[in-house]
């Protein structure tokens, strides 16, 4: 009897250790190109690492590149994703010429190629990539101009990151588009669309909205240098607003106008990025809003199109994430949703913890990129 029951049990174990490799799940190689030094960028393959590392349906090895800035470096990172037959692969572009040529690569390997952060709708085949997820600047700049024409700003130093940059140009046209969509007169210019692409020099525009513009290449120490300068320039009451395009840039023009003896209170101040130090800023008034952009929000629907293209499953292409705007009105409400702008493990609290949206099937959150659509 003790022998039959020792049978019966080692027969138990070893079907039961044959269905468990059996349902292991099957390898995926995934090839993640990132064209800069940045923690943003580090953020989302890093998010998508702990996703998967997290998850017993997958198994990804996931092997991150990052280049310098130069288109050569993402076109040698794709062929070479290719030549050693990636299951897919996720790039954050270095423009839009280079990215349809890689598309077209991946497209002849049968490799599903996937977009981030910076779009390539221009592009002419770029609904041959599997997918592209980044955020809408220009509802970004929008959400900032709307907040400054409530407050009553009309002359506002406009610190873009890089002056005829895509990413910077969009927030700007946004940022004006706060104005005139409320009927705001910006003097001569024909446009929104048109102020943003020409630009000034000065405190120039209407009697609704006067723009000086400058840049502060994403960086605190360069916008705070220009920060002082246009102070020095135009004196305390020549402006009545600063529009920082990202934080670094903001925290550069705060500490420019303490030294300078300015109270920032007496100014509107505003933002993109909604990182950490930006939560607090507002809530104790130093500044008056931001928008919450999370990279670990690009990580995680990239996480959620993957998995679901690998097992062969219908999901969403052409999305941007989502922002939380928040100013010192709603900072108290919004406080528990506002999202990590790069730390992965405080946004995996959050996420199990349910006080914010993750899921990319939510439509009303994740919206469809309209450009790709056309």
């Amino acid at each position: 009897m003790r022998k039959l029951f020792a049978l019966l049990l080692a027969l138990v174990m070893v079907i039961g250790m044959a269905s468990f490799a059996a349902a292991e799940p099957e390898k995926k190689t995934i090839g993640f190109y990132a064209d800069n030094v940045d923690s943003y960028y580090v953020a989302i393959s890093d998010v998508l690492k702990a996703l998967a590392a997290a998850d017993p349906e997958v198994n990804w090895e996931i092997n991150v590149v990052t280049g310098t800035g130069s288109a050569a470096e993402q076109l040698n990172a794709v062929q070479n994703f290719i030549q050693s037959g990636y299951n897919a692969i996720a790039v954050i572009q270095n423009n839009v010429e280079t990215t349809s040529e890689c598309i077209a690569l991946c497209k002849e390997a049968g490799i599903p190629y996937i977009g981030l952060t910076h779009s390539f709708a221009p592009a002419a085949n770029a609904t041959d990539a599997l997918a592209f997820i980044g955020y809408d600047f220009v509802q970004e700049g929008l959400y900032a101009g709307e907040d400054a024409y409530k407050w009553g700003a009309k002359k506002v130093v406009n610190i873009e990151g890089v002056l005829g940059q895509g990413t910077a140009g969009a927030q700007s046209y946004g940022f004006i588009l706060g104005y005139t969509n409320a009927g705001a007169d910006i003097g001569s210019w024909k446009d929104a669309q048109e102020w943003a692409a020409q630009k000034n020099s000065g405190m120039q525009g209407g009697e609704g909205l006067q723009l000086y513009w400058t840049s502060g290449g994403w960086m605190k120490d360069a916008a705070k240098t220009q920060m002082a300068n246009i102070i020095t320039e135009l004196g305390p009451t020549g402006f009545d607003g600063v529009y920082a395009q990202n934080n670094p840039m903001l925290e550069g023009v705060v500490e420019a106008m303490e030294e300078a003896g300015l109270d920032t209170k007496d100014y509107w101040i505003g933002s993109g990025n909604g990182r950490e130090i930006s939560w607090n800023w507002v809530r104790e008034g130093v500044t008056d809003m931001d928008v919450n952009q999370s990279a670990l929000l690009e990580g995680e629907a990239l996480y959620q199109i993957l998995k679901a293209h690998f097992a062969g499953q219908e999901h969403r292409k052409y999305i941007h994430p989502y922002f939380n705007f928040y100013n010192s009105e709603n900072i108290e409400q919004m406080w528990d949703s506002l999202i990590p702008f790069t730390d992965v493990e405080a946004y995996l609290a959050k996420r199990a913890a349910g006080t914010i949206v993750y899921d990319i099937n939510n439509t009303e959150y994740f919206k469809d990129v309209p450009e790709f659509n056309k």
